[in-house]
């Protein structure tokens, strides 16, 4: 699984079935790649492009180029929506008069439909060659995310400076798209050019922007300059002055917001690509970090905790009434997230020691010390050889010689025990 974004069954399929015809923006995995021979260094939506690029949501040519100034179609946005998201499929698409079955793009374009990214025409035509314009784009967007604008939609579009050109149909989407940080205007961020064609980056930095606020890809680090680009992003180091002229770029805003108590927290071991089990000895007080999975949001869809996020925490002894065979649990002390770190109440269940592990259920595992002693008793392996991926430490009390404790991070129903409340940078 990838840190970041794994890609289903269908996405990768189609990668392979419209690599020719996707023109560029889904190859097969050989010929993946995140450094692109036209995209430098200073380029300003590079850090959108190698970060879609890595997780394998976009690609380049066979030359090494991304061509990043090149026109979207209709076609080949609904190729990129459908190779990104995974939104339910809430109703079936017609038969459009000018997507024959065997058009490259055919499934593509009825998924895309199928999860309200796109429509067609009222003559019953899709018209999938026809390049998109950039509000087409964001509405497209906002309406398969279903964003709706939480504000005075005239207040929200009044950053632009080009609104009057904003169709009245996209009014609406581009304000709910805006106020969830999908919108990223190059060279000037005051300016939309709603009807301007979108390119290969612009899309990339829109799809990007829209996997953050789902929670599923990390904000741009700040001090990148490609921060000043996105609508109501905070300024990175050096582009924002706190001189604004009402726009809101010069400062940034907090509102608090509650994740309540009994709310589940999906976790795994941080930085891995398979689960990973953590194996301590009975007794045994264990700190570790685990990391957010899944994002936690509010009733309006904000994200409140996003993927990503780090738990530290510690792995503690459990008495279990009426046996001499203790059990242990995870105990979260504390939460960060975008930076900012807060004390936490939450923990797992207990789990039970087990005398009955099979080593080859332990390949790769993190073992401590202590239970790795106690394994090659149970294993019948001294050595424990390939078992062992790593050893973690914690101390030694040991209250058994023939258990240990297996956790699978992701297995954990660690949950909030008392309300937290998150300082967020208001959408």
């Amino acid at each position: 699984m990838s840190t970041v974004l794994s890609l289903s069954a269908k996405t990768t399929a189609f990668v392979a079935l419209g690599s020719v015809a996707f023109a560029g923006f889904g190859l097969p995995a050989n010929a993946q790649t995140a450094d692109f021979t036209d995209v430098g260094s200073g380029y300003w939506a590079r850090p959108f492009i190698e970060s879609l690029a890595s997780e394998q949501i976009i690609a380049g040519f066979p030359d090494g180029t991304f061509r990043p100034d090149q026109p979207v179609t209709r076609a080949q946005f609904a190729a990129i929506v459908r190779n990104a998201f995974d939104q339910p499929l809430d109703r079936t698409a017609p038969r459009f008069s000018d997507v024959s079955s065997s058009y490259w793009a055919s499934a593509a374009i009825a998924d895309a439909y199928g999860q309200g990214f796109l429509s067609g025409y009222p003559n019953g035509a899709f018209q999938p060659e026809q390049q998109i314009p950039r509000v087409q784009a964001l509405v497209a967007l906002a309406n398969g995310l279903d964003y709706s604008p939480r504000g005075s939609v005239n207040e929200v579009l009044g950053v632009y400076r080009d609104r009057g050109q904003i169709p009245s149909y996209g009014e609406g989407p581009v304000a709910a798209a805006t106020e969830n940080k999908l919108v990223v205007n190059y060279p000037n961020v005051d300016t939309l050019q709603p009807q301007r064609t979108a390119t290969r980056a612009d899309v990339a930095a829109f799809i990007y922007q829209a996997l953050v606020a789902q929670g599923r890809m990390p904000a741009l680090q700040a001090g990148q300059s490609a921060n000043s680009y996105i609508v109501g992003a905070t300024p990175g180091t050096g582009t924002g002055t706190g001189t604004g002229t009402g726009t809101g770029t010069g400062t940034s805003t907090s509102s608090p917001r509650l994740v309540p108590s009994g709310t589940p927290l999906a976790v795994r071991y941080p930085n891995s690509t398979a689960d990973v089990d953590i194996v301590v000895a009975p007794g045994q007080t264990v700190a570790t970090s685990l990391q957010v999975t899944t994002p936690i949001r509010n009733s309006q869809n904000q994200v409140l905790i996003p993927a990503g996020s780090t738990i530290v925490g510690r792995i503690v002894p459990v008495e279990i009434r009426g046996s001499s065979i203790t059990a242990a649990k995870f105990v979260a002390d504390n939460l960060t997230v975008n930076g900012r770190t807060y004390s936490v109440n939450a923990e797992s269940s207990a789990i039970a020691a087990t005398n009955s592990v099979s080593g080859g259920t332990l390949q790769g595992a993190l073992i401590t010390g202590a239970a790795e002693s106690i394994l090659g008793r149970i294993t019948g392996n001294s050595g424990l050889g390939s078992v062992v991926g790593a050893v973690i430490n914690g101390d030694n009390q040991v209250t058994s010689n023939s258990a240990v404790v297996v956790i699978s991070p992701s297995d954990l129903d660690l949950t909030l025990r008392s309300d937290l409340t998150v300082d967020a940078i208001a959408n």
